[in-house]
């Protein structure tokens, strides 16, 4: 795709559903992040639920194939004193043109010579509101990246295209005891040959919107493949909050529960 640089991030974003940014935040910076990550991913085991596999069931006593942290913020409030995480939310604030809030964060490390790919999906299929998510998610890569070692890669334009039908690949085994937390799920129904990858620097990043199609290969490298994931929505938490449909669902679920 040709780039036209007369073009602003924000009508980019519009257009094509992401952002390549070559240049979000220091390699300072993202050496801060790791030295936050890192020694939760050590203690993986013990985190809880919020600590989960997405590559799937694997045989017992095997390491994760592609071991997951959720919230990682609640475990190392530090994050938000990054400058990624900054920087992250002022361009989300730029693209939504209301003010936003953190909602999400995930941390993936994706091991060495790992034959787990993340499938091509839409984060909103993901979603549980009764609304649809407003929002940008950035996917911070915490050492350079291409295709080799699972970069992100996109279908320009597919946040145009409505919500696909999505299938549940499989479980996700999570916790100490390895029960399933929730399910990964994917599409094929869409034309992969449009598919863009997005190699970067250190301290480069991607911001997509959630109906964007996306996928990272598996990484088949030498290294370990870590990324910080970020989801600034409108309004933040306070849209779920108060918006009518969402307080109805509420409602209602008090009254079923009763």
């Amino acid at each position: 795709m040709t780039e036209n640089p007369a073009l602003s991030p924000e009508a980019r974003f519009k257009r094509d559903g992401y952002l390549q940014i070559e240049s979000l935040t220091t390699a300072e910076d993202i050496g801060r992040i790791r030295s936050l990550l890192d020694p939760l991913f050590d203690r993986f085991e013990s985190i809880g639920p919020n600590a989960i596999d997405i590559g799937g069931p694997q045989e017992r006593g095997a390491p994760p194939r592609q071991p997951e942290i959720n919230e990682a913020i609640h475990f190392e409030p530090a994050l938000r004193r990054t400058e990624a995480f900054e920087r992250c939310r002022d361009l989300a604030r730029r693209i939504l043109g209301v003010p936003v809030g953190y909602v999400f964060d995930h941390a993936i490390y994706k091991p060495p010579h790992n034959n787990t790919p993340t499938a091509w999906h839409q984060d909103e299929a993901y979603n549980k509101q009764p609304i649809p998510l407003r929002s940008v998610h950035f996917w911070i890569p915490l050492q350079p990246v291409n295709v080799e070692n699972g970069c992100m890669q996109f279908v320009p334009g597919s946040q145009l295209e409505g919500l696909l039908p999505h299938h549940v690949v499989h479980k996700r085994p999570g916790g100490p005891t390895t029960h399933s937390v929730g399910a990964t799920i994917a599409t094929k129904a869409f034309d992969a040959s449009r598919a863009v990858a997005c190699p970067l620097p250190l301290g480069g990043a991607t911001a997509h919107h959630p109906l964007t199609l996306h996928y990272t290969g598996p990484n088949q490298s030498d290294g370990y493949r870590r990324a910080w994931i970020i989801h600034f929505a409108a309004f933040g938490f306070f849209r779920f909050r108060l918006h009518p449909k969402c307080v109805a669902k509420r409602l209602r679920a008090l009254v079923s529960a009763h």
